[in-house]
């Protein structure tokens, strides 16, 4: 098969990240699939690419489904398609795995078109010596999901990689100093662009005043030496702790309602 899908990354600011492999697929390839047609139309107009007979299509995720079969039409057509994100390699924390995954199936062949990570670039200049990291993309926002992702993290004890909005930068720096007192952040804002900052901070004694609301995060979290009880211990913690207690905990793994268990658990009782 003559056709190709090409996964193409692009600057996370700074134009002359792009790579040149990058600019030839940008020239030669007439149809591409974006995370935001504009977004795209100005990278090409920044790169001195004529934007004449490129066909743009939407890849974002609210028509995925639609999109990925209408991307796989076209390749099965015997065109080449090109796939790009806003910024960085598409398919990781960005829309792309899911035409990925069907190209593979079709077996069409699939080119890396490699290039800036905001993954790769943060860990690059963190001078973190851990060669296993976990890589999360955004937080989840739900607090049953989050309390259960902070219990991995201190089980797991490696580094923990995520992205976070300038308007929930400070709560989740908040919410990290209670869970993980004895753990370090290091952080990146502005990524490769003019007021580009990365700063290590302890998460004892951080300034909440470095999180402006502007620009997204990039942040390492090393959780530290945090005591996790073992499962067995915490068993008989609920045990001999309260009947509401014990039904919080319980509601949390079944997905219900404290008031639920607790009142399924006085009925028992009372029989």
């Amino acid at each position: 098969m003559t056709c190709k899908l090409y996964i193409i990354a692009t600057p996370l600011g700074n134009l002359g990240d792009i790579t040149l492999r990058a600019i030839e697929i940008f020239k030669t390839v007439d149809t591409f699939f974006a995370e935001d047609s504009r977004e795209f139309h100005r990278l090409l107009m920044a790169l001195n690419i004529p934007n004449q007979g490129k066909r743009v299509f939407s890849y974002a995720s609210h028509n995925l489904k639609e999109a990925t079969d209408q991307a796989i039409g076209i390749l099965l057509e015997g065109r080449s398609v090109g796939l790009v994100t806003d910024r960085g390699t598409p398919a990781i924390s960005d829309p792309g795995s899911r035409l990925v995954k069907r190209a593979h199936e079709e077996k069409i062949p699939v080119i890396p078109i490699p290039g800036a990570s905001s993954i790769t670039t943060l860990i690059s200049v963190s001078g973190m010596e851990s060669t296993s990291f976990e890589f999360a993309g955004f937080l989840p926002t739900q607090d049953k999901q989050r309390n259960q992702l902070w219990e991995s993290i201190a089980r797991k004890n490696i580094p923990f990689v995520f992205f976070e909005s300038p308007k929930r930068i400070s709560d989740t720096v908040l919410e990290l100093k209670k869970e993980f007192p004895q753990g370090e952040l290091f952080i990146g804002r502005e990524m490769t662009k003019k007021f580009e900052e990365y700063r290590w901070f302890s998460l004892a004694d951080i300034p909440l005043d470095f999180m402006p609301e502007l620009g997204e995060f990039a942040v390492i979290l090393v959780p530290g030496n945090k005591v996790v009880a073992e499962d067995w211990e915490k068993e008989i913690a609920l045990r001999v702790g309260s009947d509401k207690e014990w039904a919080k905990e319980i509601a949390k793994r079944f997905g219900m309602t404290s008031s639920e268990i607790y009142n399924a658990l006085q009925k028992i009782k009372s029989k």
